[in-house]
């Protein structure tokens, strides 16, 4: 079976593509209970995926490597939306258990990213920078502290607890250490951090590049500029879809749009998804001749100034510059489109006056890290949008409309990281295979599950725990 457009002829997708490479399939058994959707399947189901990001590229890839006839639909170019425009941290430190798991998992998946997607020794570039996360926590006493900071340190402390007895390697830091370790940090004002090292940041355009490579040899289709604009609905399933350029015949839909994931959702006929497309901001700190000399910049962590206050502010390396962002005040902005994205309004353009927000977050990191502030200054202001749920955590399920529509959409600031555990739990809803509503991780991590329920689309978010370390 073969994918074929009713209507205009697609224009040619191999603008991405690399060269041909023979490689196996991903050694994974994935199971996981699908009771809700489970039917009759034949070997070469079609699976149209929305969203050319990077949970779409590793779904397709994962897809195409269980056999399935898989066509990726991109509205505008690979890459086009938060994907390319991502922070791109990754990290375990997180207060949910079935998040620390999944970042577990997605963390060693980075780490062995070309050998499981069979990357030609001379295409391989960097993907992950294992730099570390460092939350930094106020000193109760101090003044000017965090507000309940000493509810953040407690819960920072039970989170530790938590995150060692599933196998995260992360430490409680006291102030002194701190000191030792990173010099750069004003410590009187702390009363510890916790760190992990294996946390680091990623690299996206490449993660994408080569998932959308790797589907591509396996047979998949890649469609840029094809715009999704109604579904065929019957019998309570989806059997097409049409696009700008015609229609297509499917047995499963993957909404995987992030921000947009709840109009993509009602174009199909699909639930009303508890999505809120939030602008976040990223500031480019010139740090100054002196901290490039020092010759530390490259290996600082991505540290967070503060947890518990109100802005957020946490910087990572990039190069010679540092990243700057924070959590910034921005109303939900539903009908955005695509050239949203890139708009800065001047509250938030650093070329506005010293009262924008990139100014404000300088001086919060003034407070912890001083000589990172006295610097050459703010070179540029970079955005994108977060799709935020309620309690913070994605939307990996079924639809509860349509019993083939799976949506991997709305990680609240945290795709980039959350991608392969993504197209994991895809990946077992659409096989099929159940084992009382869990999914079971493939080796070295087989003793952890995950509970799908924790990411069901139509979850109550009024007795859903709510992950509270967002950045």
């Amino acid at each position: 079976m073969t994918w074929a457009l009713k209507g205009s002829p697609p224009q040619s997708t191999r603008a991405l593509g690399q060269p041909d490479a023979a490689i196996g399939a991903l050694p994974y058994t994935l199971i996981v209970d699908n009771s809700t959707s489970a039917r009759p399947r034949t070997a070469a189901e079609r699976v149209a995926i929305i969203g050319g990001g990077v949970t779409g590229a590793l779904t397709a890839a994962r897809l195409s490597a269980r056999g399935l006839d898989v066509v990726l639909l991109e509205k505008a170019a690979i890459g086009n939306g938060s994907s390319s425009r991502s922070m791109a941290g990754i990290r375990a430190q997180f207060g949910v258990e079935e998040t620390v798991i999944g970042m577990l998992f997605s963390e060693w998946w980075y780490v062995h990213f070309h050998d499981l997607l069979g990357t030609p020794q001379e295409l391989r570039q960097p993907v992950i920078r294992q730099n570390g996360y460092l939350f930094l926590y106020d000193d109760p006493s101090a003044d000017d502290a965090a507000p309940g900071a000493m509810a953040h340190w407690v819960r920072a402390r039970a989170n530790v607890v938590m995150q060692r007895e599933l196998g995260l390697n992360v430490e409680l830091v006291t102030a002194d250490d701190l000191k030792r370790r990173w010099p750069h940090l004003a410590t009187d004002r702390l009363v510890g951090a916790t760190w992990c090292p294996t946390d680091g940041f990623l690299y996206p355009p490449v993660i994408y590049g080569e998932g959308i490579r790797r589907a591509r040899d396996l047979g998949a289709r890649v469609l840029q500029w094809t715009a999704v604009v109604g579904a065929q609905v019957r019998g309570g399933r989806i059997v097409g879809i049409e696009t700008s350029k015609g229609s297509l015949e499917v047995d499963w839909v993957i909404n995987c749009t992030n921000a947009w994931a709840p109009r993509v959702s009602a174009l199909l006929g699909g639930m009303p998804l508890p999505v809120e497309p939030v602008k976040r901001f990223l500031y480019h700190l010139d740090p100054g001749q002196r901290a490039r000399v020092a010759g530390a910049l490259q290996n600082l962590p991505m540290t967070i100034y503060g947890m518990g206050r109100p802005l957020g502010a946490h910087t990572r390396p990039e190069g010679e510059h540092l990243i700057l962002a924070g959590t910034s005040e921005t109303s939900p902005e539903p009908w955005f489109d695509d050239l949203d994205q890139d708009v800065v309004p001047a509250p938030f353009d650093h070329r506005h006056g010293i009262d924008n927000f990139g100014f404000r977050l300088l001086g919060e990191v003034a407070l912890y890290a001083p000589g990172l502030v006295e610097s050459g200054g703010l070179l540029a202001t970079t955005c994108g949008y977060y799709g935020m749920t309620p309690d913070a955590l994605p939307l990996i399920g079924v639809d509860s409309y349509l019993p083939n529509l799976l949506h991997a959409a709305a990680f609240s600031g945290h795709g980039v990281m959350h991608a392969p555990v993504s197209a994991l739990l895809v990946e077992a809803l659409v096989t099929g295979k159940g084992e009382d509503g869990r999914v079971r991780l493939p080796p070295p991590f087989e003793t952890h599950c995950l509970d799908l329920a924790a990411f069901d689309p139509a979850r109550d978010f009024t007795r859903s725990t709510v992950e509270t370390a967002v950045l």
